[in-house]
């Protein structure tokens, strides 16, 4: 989910977008989705007015260990202009960085600041179907697309986690996806989700697929799909959430 625990090179202090483009928000809600995710709604009147598509991700200000604030990623799950509101679904590493730390001990009234929501991966409505691979960690932008998505669109795709406890569904909608298990095996270069995918049955031409999550894994599903069913590399979108060694690259 875009969860960016690691400085990246050169971030110094954390990276921080210009003052006028970071908003003032504060923690309406918490709740635990599973047993390594939070749901934090956000809200403030700049948030009223924001504007962004399905699957986008945005800069959140975060505290450090010595009080300075670093800027981390993550994915938006919902957002309602109406309400002011916008909800992030952050997964709890531990021991995990400032941006882990600070989602696992906020509480009602915590006020910190957002940025813009950005897209890397967007919906194609004129795919002839749509397909949604990702572990957990991709699957909240991934689900976030799905609910976007009409009753009469041709969905179809398989999400990973560890176990089924750390299942869930879209925000709202019909479209639900199936879910696979990987027990103690690695998340990194996932077997398991791959060998699901590969069992995926799909129509001979291809759709557009919207892949998300561990950096190696996406790299086996896009050459299962380009390789294997010869599909061509535009029509599989990626989004690289992390990699081994390091918790968010988004």
């Amino acid at each position: 989910m875009g969860v960016s625990d690691v400085p990246r090179r050169g971030a110094g202090q954390g990276r921080r977008f210009p003052d006028a483009r970071m908003l003032e928000v504060r923690v309406a809600a918490v709740r635990d989705v599973t047993p390594g995710m939070r749901e934090l709604v956000l809200t403030g009147p700049a948030l009223a007015v924001l504007r962004g598509r399905p699957g986008a991700h945005l800069p959140l200000e975060v505290p450090d260990g010595d009080g300075a604030p670093r800027l981390r990623t993550y994915s938006v799950w919902t957002h309602s202009p109406s309400r002011a509101t916008l909800a992030l679904r952050i997964a709890l590493h531990r021991p995990g960085g400032p941006g882990s730390r600070w989602a696992g001990s906020a509480v009602m009234g915590d006020r910190t600041r957002v940025g813009v929501p950005r897209n890397r991966i967007t919906l194609e409505p004129r795919a002839r179907y749509h397909v949604f691979i990702g572990e957990e960690t991709g699957a909240v932008p991934l689900l976030a697309m799905l609910a976007a998505l009409p009753a009469e669109a041709a969905v179809c795709g398989v999400l990973e986690t560890a176990g089924p406890d750390g299942e869930f569904s879209a925000p709202h909608g019909p479209h639900r996806l199936p879910w696979v298990h990987r027990g103690r095996a690695s998340p990194v270069g996932s077997r398991v989700l791959l060998a699901a995918v590969r069992r995926l049955q799909l129509p001979p031409e291809p759709g557009i697929a919207y892949v998300a999550g561990e950096a190696a894994t996406c790299r086996a599903v896009v050459r299962h799909l380009c390789g294997e069913r010869a599909w061509p590399r535009y029509a599989v979108k990626t989004q690289v959430h992390w990699a081994a060694g390091r918790t968010g690259i988004l």
